[in-house]
Protein backbone atom coordinates (compact mmCIF):
# COMPACT_ATOMS: atom_id res chain seq x y z
CA UNK A 1 0.00 0.00 0.00
CA UNK A 2 1.38 3.39 -1.03
CA UNK A 3 2.08 5.43 1.99
CA UNK A 4 0.25 8.10 0.66
CA UNK A 5 -2.59 6.52 1.98
CA UNK A 6 -3.84 7.81 5.74
CA UNK A 7 -3.13 5.46 8.58
CA UNK A 8 -5.19 4.54 11.66
CA UNK A 9 -2.61 4.84 14.71
CA UNK A 10 -4.01 3.17 17.79
CA UNK A 11 -2.24 4.60 20.69
CA UNK A 12 -2.26 2.98 24.47
CA UNK A 13 -2.21 5.02 27.31
CA UNK A 14 -1.35 4.15 30.96
CA UNK A 15 -3.97 2.24 32.99
CA UNK A 16 -3.29 5.10 35.73
CA UNK A 17 -2.49 8.84 34.64
CA UNK A 18 -0.14 9.41 37.72
CA UNK A 19 1.69 5.84 37.43
CA UNK A 20 3.55 4.06 34.88
CA UNK A 21 5.15 6.72 32.50
CA UNK A 22 8.39 5.48 32.29
CA UNK A 23 6.53 2.30 30.13
CA UNK A 24 5.68 4.71 27.92
CA UNK A 25 7.77 4.14 24.62
CA UNK A 26 9.58 7.23 22.93
CA UNK A 27 8.08 5.43 19.33
CA UNK A 28 4.65 6.44 20.99
CA UNK A 29 5.88 9.67 22.31
CA UNK A 30 7.18 10.43 18.99
CA UNK A 31 3.85 9.18 17.06
CA UNK A 32 1.82 11.01 19.15
CA UNK A 33 3.55 14.53 18.42
CA UNK A 34 3.05 13.86 14.76
CA UNK A 35 -0.71 13.31 14.73
CA UNK A 36 -2.94 15.96 14.66
CA UNK A 37 -6.44 14.31 14.70
CA UNK A 38 -7.56 12.11 17.70
CA UNK A 39 -10.35 9.94 18.37
CA UNK A 40 -11.17 9.63 22.15
CA UNK A 41 -13.52 8.07 24.83
CA UNK A 42 -13.92 11.85 26.67
CA UNK A 43 -11.99 15.05 26.05
CA UNK A 44 -10.82 15.66 29.30
CA UNK A 45 -9.82 12.36 30.11
CA UNK A 46 -7.82 12.97 26.65
CA UNK A 47 -6.50 15.48 27.51
CA UNK A 48 -4.88 14.78 31.02
CA UNK A 49 -3.65 11.68 29.55
CA UNK A 50 -1.85 13.59 26.72
CA UNK A 51 -0.26 15.98 28.86
CA UNK A 52 1.14 13.43 31.11
CA UNK A 53 2.91 11.39 28.44
CA UNK A 54 3.93 14.50 26.34
CA UNK A 55 4.25 17.03 28.87
CA UNK A 56 5.66 19.80 26.69
CA UNK A 57 3.05 19.54 23.74
CA UNK A 58 0.67 22.14 22.63
CA UNK A 59 -2.87 20.40 23.66
CA UNK A 60 -4.10 22.86 21.49
CA UNK A 61 -2.47 21.15 18.29
CA UNK A 62 -5.33 18.07 18.55
CA UNK A 63 -8.75 17.68 17.37
CA UNK A 64 -10.55 15.60 19.18
CA UNK A 65 -13.55 13.46 18.20
CA UNK A 66 -15.45 11.42 20.59
CA UNK A 67 -15.92 7.77 20.59
CA UNK A 68 -17.52 5.94 23.42
CA UNK A 69 -20.22 3.75 24.54
CA UNK A 70 -23.18 6.23 23.76
CA UNK A 71 -21.75 6.58 20.09
CA UNK A 72 -23.47 4.40 17.08
CA UNK A 73 -22.50 3.42 14.39
CA UNK A 74 -24.04 6.28 11.99
CA UNK A 75 -20.84 8.54 13.54
CA UNK A 76 -18.34 6.34 11.99
CA UNK A 77 -18.41 8.39 8.93
CA UNK A 78 -18.08 11.83 10.82
CA UNK A 79 -15.05 10.46 12.81
CA UNK A 80 -13.26 9.34 9.41
CA UNK A 81 -13.67 12.58 7.98
CA UNK A 82 -10.06 13.16 8.44
CA UNK A 83 -8.54 10.13 6.95
CA UNK A 84 -11.23 10.60 3.96
CA UNK A 85 -9.15 14.37 3.84
CA UNK A 86 -5.66 12.06 3.87
CA UNK A 87 -4.56 13.29 7.43
CA UNK A 88 -3.40 10.41 9.92
CA UNK A 89 -5.94 9.50 12.99
CA UNK A 90 -5.27 8.32 16.03
CA UNK A 91 -7.44 6.17 18.36
CA UNK A 92 -6.78 6.55 21.95
CA UNK A 93 -8.78 4.41 25.63
CA UNK A 94 -9.22 6.53 28.10
CA UNK A 95 -6.76 3.43 29.88
CA UNK A 96 -4.91 1.05 28.04
CA UNK A 97 -5.53 -0.52 24.88
CA UNK A 98 -7.53 1.12 22.28
CA UNK A 99 -10.44 -1.16 20.77
CA UNK A 100 -9.85 -4.06 23.80
CA UNK A 101 -12.63 -4.02 26.26
CA UNK A 102 -13.17 -0.69 24.84
CA UNK A 103 -15.06 1.38 22.22
CA UNK A 104 -13.26 1.51 18.74
CA UNK A 105 -13.12 -1.83 17.04
CA UNK A 106 -16.16 -0.99 14.22
CA UNK A 107 -13.91 2.25 13.93
CA UNK A 108 -10.75 -0.50 13.15
CA UNK A 109 -13.16 -2.78 11.16
CA UNK A 110 -14.11 0.35 8.37
CA UNK A 111 -10.85 1.18 8.19
CA UNK A 112 -9.59 -2.11 7.08
CA UNK A 113 -12.94 -1.84 4.66
CA UNK A 114 -11.94 0.91 3.23
CA UNK A 115 -8.28 -0.46 2.52
CA UNK A 116 -6.18 2.13 4.85
CA UNK A 117 -3.83 1.01 7.22
CA UNK A 118 -3.90 0.20 10.66
CA UNK A 119 -0.77 0.75 12.81
CA UNK A 120 -0.45 -0.48 16.39
CA UNK A 121 1.43 0.51 18.76
CA UNK A 122 2.16 -1.84 22.55
CA UNK A 123 1.23 -0.47 25.84
CA UNK A 124 -0.39 -1.67 28.91
CA UNK A 125 -3.46 -3.64 28.75
CA UNK A 126 -5.42 -4.78 32.15
CA UNK A 127 -6.55 -7.69 30.68
CA UNK A 128 -2.74 -9.25 29.44
CA UNK A 129 -1.19 -8.13 32.38
CA UNK A 130 -3.75 -9.94 34.50
CA UNK A 131 -3.96 -13.32 32.61
CA UNK A 132 0.06 -13.09 32.66
CA UNK A 133 0.41 -12.78 36.16
CA UNK A 134 -2.68 -15.08 37.67
CA UNK A 135 -0.66 -18.37 36.12
CA UNK A 136 -3.43 -19.69 34.57
CA UNK A 137 -3.57 -21.45 31.30
CA UNK A 138 -1.52 -19.12 29.25
CA UNK A 139 -2.41 -21.11 25.98
CA UNK A 140 -6.05 -20.81 25.96
CA UNK A 141 -8.42 -18.19 27.33
CA UNK A 142 -11.70 -16.36 26.79
CA UNK A 143 -12.69 -12.73 27.24
CA UNK A 144 -16.16 -12.30 28.44
CA UNK A 145 -16.41 -8.71 28.54
CA UNK A 146 -19.17 -8.01 31.77
CA UNK A 147 -20.97 -10.36 33.38
CA UNK A 148 -24.61 -9.68 33.52
CA UNK A 149 -25.63 -7.34 36.49
CA UNK A 150 -28.47 -9.10 37.94
CA UNK A 151 -29.89 -12.26 39.03
CA UNK A 152 -30.51 -15.37 37.68
CA UNK A 153 -28.90 -14.57 34.73
CA UNK A 154 -25.43 -13.68 36.76
CA UNK A 155 -25.58 -16.75 38.87
CA UNK A 156 -26.15 -18.56 36.01
CA UNK A 157 -23.13 -17.15 33.71
CA UNK A 158 -21.02 -17.55 36.63
CA UNK A 159 -21.75 -21.46 37.03
CA UNK A 160 -21.15 -21.86 33.30
CA UNK A 161 -17.67 -20.15 32.87
CA UNK A 162 -17.12 -22.48 35.79
CA UNK A 163 -18.57 -25.44 33.61
CA UNK A 164 -16.55 -24.30 30.30
CA UNK A 165 -13.57 -24.37 32.10
CA UNK A 166 -13.46 -27.43 33.54
CA UNK A 167 -14.50 -29.13 30.18
CA UNK A 168 -11.61 -26.68 28.27
CA UNK A 169 -9.32 -26.33 30.47
CA UNK A 170 -9.37 -22.50 29.28
CA UNK A 171 -8.70 -19.46 31.31
CA UNK A 172 -11.87 -17.84 31.81
CA UNK A 173 -11.24 -13.64 32.11
CA UNK A 174 -14.39 -10.86 32.86
CA UNK A 175 -14.04 -7.48 34.16
CA UNK A 176 -16.66 -5.59 36.40
CA UNK A 177 -17.79 -2.08 36.88
CA UNK A 178 -15.70 -1.01 40.08
CA UNK A 179 -18.40 -0.26 42.36
CA UNK A 180 -20.16 -3.71 41.93
CA UNK A 181 -16.60 -5.56 42.48
CA UNK A 182 -16.99 -6.40 46.37
CA UNK A 183 -20.75 -7.64 45.66
CA UNK A 184 -19.22 -10.16 43.07
CA UNK A 185 -16.96 -11.30 44.80
CA UNK A 186 -19.18 -12.35 47.56
CA UNK A 187 -21.18 -14.19 44.75
CA UNK A 188 -18.14 -15.99 42.98
CA UNK A 189 -17.02 -17.64 46.92
CA UNK A 190 -20.81 -18.34 46.95
CA UNK A 191 -21.02 -20.28 43.95
CA UNK A 192 -17.63 -21.57 42.53
CA UNK A 193 -16.60 -25.02 43.67
CA UNK A 194 -13.90 -24.88 46.25
CA UNK A 195 -11.06 -26.06 44.10
CA UNK A 196 -11.48 -23.86 41.30
CA UNK A 197 -8.51 -21.24 41.10
CA UNK A 198 -9.91 -17.22 41.27
CA UNK A 199 -7.75 -14.47 40.60
CA UNK A 200 -8.18 -11.18 41.46
CA UNK A 201 -5.74 -8.58 39.37
CA UNK A 202 -6.57 -4.97 41.03
CA UNK A 203 -5.43 -1.46 40.04
CA UNK A 204 -2.88 -2.69 37.89
CA UNK A 205 -1.15 0.41 37.12
CA UNK A 206 2.19 -0.63 38.73
CA UNK A 207 1.88 1.61 42.09
CA UNK A 208 1.24 1.27 45.50
CA UNK A 209 -2.05 -0.07 45.43
CA UNK A 210 -1.50 -2.59 42.69
CA UNK A 211 -2.75 -6.06 44.19
CA UNK A 212 -2.68 -9.55 42.36
CA UNK A 213 -4.12 -12.38 43.93
CA UNK A 214 -4.29 -16.54 42.46
CA UNK A 215 -5.69 -19.13 45.16
CA UNK A 216 -8.73 -21.54 45.20
CA UNK A 217 -12.10 -20.52 46.13
CA UNK A 218 -11.48 -22.14 49.57
CA UNK A 219 -8.67 -20.40 50.72
CA UNK A 220 -10.25 -17.00 49.55
CA UNK A 221 -13.26 -17.32 51.72
CA UNK A 222 -10.64 -17.65 54.44
CA UNK A 223 -8.90 -14.84 53.68
CA UNK A 224 -12.27 -13.19 53.52
CA UNK A 225 -13.21 -14.47 56.83
CA UNK A 226 -9.97 -13.01 58.04
CA UNK A 227 -10.24 -9.98 56.59
CA UNK A 228 -7.33 -10.50 54.32
CA UNK A 229 -8.30 -9.32 51.65
CA UNK A 230 -7.92 -5.84 50.59
CA UNK A 231 -11.30 -2.94 49.82
CA UNK A 232 -11.88 -3.71 46.42
CA UNK A 233 -14.93 -0.82 46.21
CA UNK A 234 -14.11 1.41 43.32
CA UNK A 235 -11.38 0.12 42.38
CA UNK A 236 -10.68 -1.51 38.77
CA UNK A 237 -9.92 -5.44 38.79
CA UNK A 238 -10.11 -7.61 36.19
CA UNK A 239 -10.93 -11.37 37.59
CA UNK A 240 -10.35 -14.83 36.08
CA UNK A 241 -11.17 -18.19 36.73
CA UNK A 242 -9.59 -21.78 35.67
CA UNK A 243 -10.89 -25.64 37.21
CA UNK A 244 -8.05 -27.70 38.08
Amino acid sequence: MDRSSPELVLLPTLLDVEYGIEQVSTALQARMLRLHHLVVESEREARRMIRRILPKVDINQYYLYLLNEHSNASELVHLLAPMEQGHDLGLMSDAGCPALADPGSALVMEVHRRGWKVVPYSGPSSIMLAWMSSGMNGQRMEFHGYLPVKNPALDAKIRDLEAQSRRTHQTQIWIETPYRNQSLLHTLLRLLHPSTLLCIACRLNGGPEEWIKTCTVQEWNRMLGSNLIPDLHKKPCVFLLQCP
